[in-house]
């Protein structure tokens, strides 16, 4: 009897420790948000930076240089964020955005700008589609309330691209 009620114990406290090893990680929907927001916010100001340097037209380097600073702020306010909850960012890019980054560096004149401000329109409607699946489906409420706060942002910056798109 002493034995059955020591291992009723021991099994309700490892089931503690697993629950509470469990919450103490996030859910794979806010870490793999986490992960594809920061390195897309990294690509933007790399695109950007690349852009200031390497565009032809004065709208498309007055956009890159709006990218840049937008981007900067924003991904400093989710690295905070990420801090706080003890999650894991990406260091650099991946080799998908890595190789969207060189293919655009290979580019110049008025190629450069067509090119970069089709990244900037496929980036920009990636990017808000991942910042409403948070939104409307993370389980970290603070990340939730972050990713809708960004997305008038997002779309504004869509906009822009869109139209400079046209007239490039």
């Amino acid at each position: 009897m002493k034995t059955l009620f020591i291992s009723a114990l021991i099994l309700t406290g490892l089931q503690f420790a697993v629950f509470e090893a469990s919450s103490q990680t996030a859910p794979a929907q806010d870490t793999d948000f986490v992960k594809k927001a920061a390195e897309g916010g990294m690509l933007e100001v790399n695109l950007g930076q690349l852009a200031l340097k390497n565009g032809e037209s004065q709208e498309v380097k007055n956009f890159a240089k709006m990218m840049v600073d937008d981007h900067t702020k924003v991904n400093g306010e989710l690295m905070a964020l990420v801090k706080k909850k003890k999650m894991e960012v990406p260091a650099q890019l991946g080799s998908t955005k890595k190789m969207m980054t060189d293919s655009l560096a290979s580019q110049s004149g008025s190629s450069f700008d067509m090119l970069y401000m089709n990244m900037m329109i496929a980036s920009h409607e990636e990017t808000i589609g991942l910042f409403q699946d948070e939104s409307t489906g993370g389980k970290d409420a603070d990340l939730k309330k972050w990713a809708g706060a960004k997305i008038p942002a997002l779309k504004h910056h869509l906009e822009m691209a869109k139209k400079l798109f046209k007239t490039n």
